[in-house]
């Protein structure tokens, strides 16, 4: 067997363990009655009431619950659902104007249960760590986090050196190509009830282009979004080694040690997105040197904050350090044994 059948048959045996670890996943979701059920739909359709009861048709649903709760599911399990008119409107954030399209209350109903039941444990494991946006556990603020610790390792190990990459995809939501959702459908979603489920929220979903565009205000849209970037996301981090890589939605953050490297690495990330049909904010792209201070998300990183020889070991050496059996002490590097003449 030459080199290049072994590498074959290494990719084949790869490909097919990630195969049955998805068909895994979603046999561990259960039918779906199982998924859909009364319970769960209850559940999730008190929770959609939460933060606009005052609205008339929010009480309109709350007090009649029981009732909704059983026409939507007898209209999912007969395979009949299909989401009413979306209500548009215009908000102003941080002095952009936005529009929201805001789903009906039953149907918020039906995406929650969707949102949380299927697409959060089936998209979450092709997801890179570095990803906070629309995540258990994770969001905005786990996100500067994150970098903070990024910036204290990079300044360790390579001080002031290099810069960071920031790159910004050109309207997220309004550009997104129905394509590329379709085949994550098809290839993480393998029951075909769901994947009908999740394929009718796209099918009806308003936008400004054909084939393209997801709503603001809708759940689904947020985990969809949240998952699109991953191969490319998965070819930054392993393809390319860029373990200082991150981003919250469509802002990116990138850090190397060296700038020409960085200007390659935008290059070719701006090709990756480009051949997937998701458009890149080249005026917003930006390559800073870290002897500058630099912005990310409305926060301000300065070098001052990350004086050199700061130890402290971030959240994945920890992980990686409680999978290895040992402690945080033991993970870190050993302190040179003392002189006894220097004691003495």
């Amino acid at each position: 067997m030459t080199s290049q059948e072994r590498h074959e048959a290494r990719y084949q045996r790869r490909r097919a363990a990630r195969r049955a670890r998805q068909e895994a996943r979603c046999a561990a979701l259960g039918s779906l009655g199982e998924v859909f059920s009364y319970h769960t739909m209850f559940k999730y359709g008190r929770k959609c009431c939460n933060g606009v009861r005052w609205k008339q048709s929010t009480q309109n649903f709350e007090r009649h619950l029981f009732s909704h709760t059983a026409k939507q599911r007898r209209l999912i399990l007969a395979k009949r659902w299909r989401p009413k008119k979306y209500v548009h409107f215009t908000v102003c954030e941080r002095g952009k104007i936005r529009g929201i399209d805001a789903p009906h209350i039953t149907d918020r109903q039906i995406h929650k249960v969707i949102s949380k039941e299927v697409l959060e444990p089936l998209y979450d494991p092709s997801m890179i760590y570095d990803n906070g946006a629309s995540r258990i556990g994770k969001g905005l603020h786990w996100q500067i986090k994150r970098i903070k610790q990024q910036l204290a390792r990079h300044y360790r190990k390579y001080g002031r050196a290099g810069g960071v990459l920031l790159l910004d995809l050109k309207k997220f939501f309004p550009y997104a190509p129905h394509s590329i959702i379709y085949q994550r459908h098809q290839r993480y979603i393998l029951n075909p009830d769901f994947r009908r489920i999740a394929d009718t929220i796209i099918d009806t979903a308003p936008g400004e282009f054909p084939g393209r565009g997801m709503p603001l205000g809708v759940e689904p849209s947020q985990q969809e979004m949240a998952a699109m970037p991953s191969a490319v996301d998965n070819w930054i981090k392993c393809q390319m080694s860029t373990h200082s890589a991150g981003h919250y939605m469509d802002d990116y953050c990138i850090i190397l040690p060296d700038i020409e490297d960085l200007k390659n690495l935008g290059r070719a990330i701006v090709r990756q997105f480009e051949i997937r049909g998701i458009p890149v904010n080249k005026k917003k792209c930006k390559i800073i040197p870290l002897t500058k201070p630099f912005r990310y998300w409305r926060h301000g990183y300065a070098p001052e904050d990350y004086p050199a020889g700061e130890a402290e070991m971030d959240e994945e050496a920890a992980l990686c350090a409680e999978q290895c059996g040992c402690t945080a002490q033991s993970a870190k590097k050993p302190e040179p044994p003392k002189d006894k003449k220097t004691e003495e």
